[in-house]
């Protein structure tokens, strides 16, 4: 019963693919030199080949930002970088001096960036770049390399403001720091 079942829904299609023509006679010739059978051949026409179509290349996503502004209650407005965590600024690095580093880091760890190019959130006034370190690019802001604090615990916190260590001051980063 089922192989009925088979034929009857698969017989039509092979017919269709072995180029039977209808009882309405021969298919007519598309070039002088082609002509046309009424009898099934032994070898099938080869059928032809598709040949792929080139995809367009996507364009790159967009980088997602690396520095935002955010609203601290004591501070006002801090920056932060993509996971909330409070940005520092080593007041001997003025200029973009890389100062912060051995042990340093341990304490302070730079904020690093995965592009040549880091993103602002909206309402960053100021100017982000980076700064060559030995393993990878650290961010800048105004030309201040920047940190996050290894005793924030969590995003909000700025337990490194105003902390005195490794030779110099930290302070939070803020929109309006100037180079």
């Amino acid at each position: 019963m089922t192989i009925k079942v088979l034929l009857t829904f698969i017989a039509p299609v092979l017919l269709a693919a072995c180029g039977t023509t209808s009882a309405a006679g021969p298919a007519p010739a598309t070039s002088p030199t082609a002509t046309a059978s009424a009898t099934a051949s032994a070898t099938p026409t080869p059928a032809p080949t598709p040949t792929a179509t080139p995809t367009p290349t996507p364009a790159p996503p967009p980088a997602a930002a690396s520095v935002f502004v955010a609203s601290n209650m004591a501070l006002g407005a801090v920056l932060v970088n993509a996971q909330g965590r409070t940005l520092y600024y080593f007041v001997p690095e003025r200029g973009g001096r890389v100062v912060c580093t051995g042990q340093c880091t341990n304490a302070w760890p730079p904020l690093f960036t995965a592009s040549m190019a880091p993103t602002a959130g909206a309402a960053l006034p100021g100017q982000l770049g980076v700064v060559a370190r030995a393993s990878s690019e650290q961010v800048t802001y105004n030309q201040w390399p920047l940190y996050t604090f290894a005793g924030d615990a969590r995003p909000d916190q700025t337990n490194g403001q105003g902390v005195f260590g490794f030779g110099g001051k930290w302070f939070v980063a803020t929109p309006r720091l100037q180079p």
